[in-house]
């Protein structure tokens, strides 16, 4: 299968938070690590075959967007590492991140699966928590997380991550009204209000400057 730029930019940036939270001594990771980790096995649906060139690709994408950062070489060692910013990019607490890093690695889940598989990066003392978490991704603006219409034979509700498409997925239910929503692009939306912010904070500036000016003519 032939994987978008969008599915392995997904995957990378599920693995950057998933080691942040589960492996931390392996952390920030090297584009090897990367690589190995989104080609897993375990903990991946779909597992997929992911090249040094396309993971490096991806995390240009995700680096000129202010998501992730490298961490260039410390004394002795030659390979620049990766690191995410999503804490500061979307604002997710420990329990969000949790929640997003398995919806990006594994797709749409139940709160019963989100709790069991969550519970490796943070924990989860019942379903009713993980419910609270996904209220809050979908209550994000744009929201993060949707809840899916229920199949035929599904008697539980599943929630997918909005950051990305995703393959043969259904509309979202249209009983919720944020999943009735048109998708957003959090990415480009966040980015877009990064620069508004450093516009204003050079105004601010430069009217500090105006004032401190006009100060020092009055004394």
């Amino acid at each position: 299968m032939a994987w978008t730029k969008e599915e392995i930019e997904r995957r990378v940036l599920g693995v950057l938070i998933e080691k942040s939270l589960a492996q931390p001594e392996y952390y920030p990771m090297t584009i090897n690590a990367i690589v190995t980790a989104c080609n897993q096995k375990n903990n991946r649906d779909p597992v997929m075959d992911v090249d040094e060139d396309a993971a490096y690709h991806a995390l240009e994408e995700l680096r000129l967007r202010g998501a992730v950062t490298v961490v260039l070489p410390g004394p002795g060692a030659r390979t620049k590492r990766y690191k995410h910013e999503v804490e500061t990019y979307f604002r997710w607490q420990k329990r969000e991140r949790a929640v997003m890093a398995e919806l990006l690695l594994r797709g749409p889940q139940t709160t019963g699966e989100l709790r069991s598989r969550c519970a490796r990066m943070a924990p989860f003392e019942s379903v009713d928590v993980v419910m609270n978490v996904l209220d809050c991704l979908a209550g994000y603006e744009p929201p993060c997380v949707v809840k899916l219409p229920r199949g035929a034979g599904q008697s539980v509700d599943r929630y997918r991550q909005l950051l990305y498409e995703e393959r043969d997925l259904p509309a979202a239910a249209p009983a919720d009204a944020q999943a009735a929503a048109p998708r957003a692009e959090p990415l480009a939306d966040v980015a877009a209000l990064q620069q508004a912010l450093q516009a204003l904070r050079k105004q601010v500036e430069e009217l500090s400057q105006r004032v401190e000016r006009i100060e020092n003519e009055l004394r």
